[in-house]
C-alpha cells in the first residue's frame, strides 16, 4: 500500500498570517495521525513563510513520530541550517527540492544546472542516519542525477501532470512519469510522488507509478476547510489503500 504523508505547510501559512499559534500545526497533525496518516511533511523555506525550523523540532515531539511509527519528511533546499535542523531533530527523511528564486511553490525536479556536488555532499552529510530523497522531473536523466549522488529515493514532481489531467497531454505526462519511475525502480530507488495530487488524479498516478509514498498538502488543506481534516485524510487513505 502507498503511504500517505500529509504536508502541513498551508496550516503553518495560515498560522503565520496572524502570528501566534492559531491554528496550531501540532493539533492538526494530531488529527491527521489519528485518522491514519503514515507520515507528515514540512517544507521550511528560507523566508519562513509557512513551516519553520522550530516546527520540525516540535513535530518530533509527537509520540508516533518520536518512536518512528510515523515518518517526518523534511523538504527543502540544501542550506546548512535546514540540513542541520533535520539531522539534529532526528527526522526520518530529507527530500531535496531545488528552488527557483521568486517561486510561489516548487515547480521542477533536479536538473543539469543544479549543484550536483552539493547534492552528493548532502547525502554524505546525512550518512545513512535518514533516508534522502530527491525531487525529480519525469525523466531518466533527472533520476540518474539522484542515483549518482547516492540518494535512497526520488520524489517525482507531478504538478504538470495534475494540471493537464484528463487531456491527451496529461496522459503523455503520466506515461513519462511511469517510464521514469520504472527506471528508478530498476536502480533500486524508492518511488515517491507529490505536487497538486488530489482524489481525482491520484488513482491514475498510483496505478502507473506504484509509488511507495505520496506527499499531499494543498488539496487536503483545501478540502479540509469544508469537510475537516479527519474526513479528508480518511478519504485520501481510502484511495491509496485501494491502489
Amino acid at each position: 500500500m502507498t503511504r500517505l504523508s500529509v504536508n502541513l505547510n498551508k496550516v503553518c501559512l495560515v498560522r503565520n498570517s496572524r502570528g501566534g499559534n492559531h491554528p496550531d500545526p501540532l493539533a492538526i497533525a494530531r488529527i491527521c495521525l489519528d485518522a491514519g496518516a503514515a507520515g507528515l511533511t514540512l517544507h521550511p523555506r528560507a523566508d519562513a513563510r509557512h513551516a519553520r525550523l522550530d516546527d520540525v523540532i516540535a513535530f518530533m515531539t509527537l509520540p508516533e513520530v518520536a518512536s518512528g511509527a510515523v515518518e517526518l519528511n523534511v523538504e527543502g533546499d540544501l542550506r546548512p541550517e535546514l540540513m542541520r535542523c533535520a539531522l539534529e531533530a532526528g527526522a526520518h527523511q530529507f527530500t531535496v527540492v531545488p528552488v527557483t528564486p521568486g517561486e510561489v511553490t516548487s515547480s521542477r525536479g533536479w536538473r543539469a544546472y543544479d549543484d550536483h556536488e552539493a547534492l552528493a555532499a548532502a547525502v554524505r552529510f546525512f550518512n545513512g542516519q535518514m533516508r534522502v530523497s530527491v525531487f525529480c522531473d519525469a525523466t531518466k536523466t533527472s533520476v540518474a542525477y539522484a542515483a549518482r549522488a547516492g540518494a535512497d529515493a526520488v520524489e517525482f514532481y507531478t504538478g504538470a501532470f495534475a494540471q493537464a489531467y484528463g487531456t491527451p497531454a496529461g496522459e503523455a505526462l503520466l506515461e513519462d512519469l511511469g517510464v521514469a519511475a520504472d527506471y528508478a525502480r530498476e536502480l533500486g530507488l524508492r518511488i515517491h510522488a507529490g505536487h497538486d495530487l488530489d482524489t481525482v488524479n491520484l488513482p491514475a498516478c498510483l496505478a502507473r507509478l506504484r509509488p511507495d509514498e505520496v506527499s499531499i498538502g494543498h488539496a487536503i488543506m483545501a478540502e479540509a476547510l469544508v469537510d475537516g481534516f479527519e474526513a479528508v485524510v480518511k478519504r485520501y487513505l481510502a484511495v491509496t489503500s485501494a491502489a
